[in-house]
């Protein structure tokens, strides 16, 4: 049987197609089906319960951050106080002092990730240089002792790249640093295109273009 038939069948019981064939369904045909339908197993009770109470969990979290992102707060304030999509407007209309909190401290955690994601951001674009740099000496290294010493010396240039990033998204603004950012990642592109033309120049035999 084909998988397109028992998930119909699933469909027509109200479970899901796994759930059949854990209980030995290989076939579905319309008799067999319209039998569990009028008289359903145990199995399949409590199949469609568990289904059922699942999707009502699902749409009761659904439900709490559709509230939760109306009112400016996280979800965790929504489900401690039991509020209502329709408590929504009378809470907005006359905020009570633990929103305002709430709201506060949902902005103050929404600016501490956005500057996480641009220090992250900003360390990548760094280390990439740093990368490359470490990358170009190791193909030059002569032996091992060569390869060691450029190991720690660059590793300790990855260091200080991470925590010039954590620096610089304190010292300067979010228009800044994504310039800054820009500003790497352009030079690193810049220089993977001048080493690939070089490589291609001496493929061809010469330096000339």
């Amino acid at each position: 049987m084909s998988a397109g038939e028992l998930k119909r069948a699933a469909q027509l019981l109200g479970v899901t197609s796994t759930t059949l064939r854990q209980h030995g369904w290989q076939t579905a045909s319309a008799e067999r089906v319209e039998a569990a339908r009028a008289s359903p197993p145990g199995w399949l009770s409590e199949a469609r319960e568990r289904l059922r109470q699942k999707k009502a969990r699902q749409r009761q979290l659904r439900d709490r951050r559709e509230t939760a992102a109306r009112l400016g707060v996280q979800a965790r304030a929504v489900k401690e106080r039991g509020i209502g999509a329709c408590e929504v407007e009378g809470l907005l209309a006359a905020p009570p002092e633990w929103l305002g909190a709430e709201q506060a401290r949902q902005r103050a955690q929404a600016g501490r990730e956005a500057k996480d994601l641009l220090r992250r951001d900003l360390a990548d674009a760094l280390i990439t240089s740093v990368h490359d740099g470490w990358f170009q000496e190791l193909k030059r290294a002569a032996g091992d002792g060569e390869r060691d010493a450029a190991g720690a010396r660059w590793a300790s240039e990855a260091g200080r790249a991470r925590r010039e990033a954590w620096q610089l998204v304190e010292e300067l603004t979010p228009g800044q640093v994504r310039a800054r950012i820009g500003r790497e990642r352009g030079a690193a592109r810049h220089a993977a295109v001048y080493r690939a033309a070089g490589l291609l120049r001496r493929a061809c035999g010469g330096g000339h273009g």
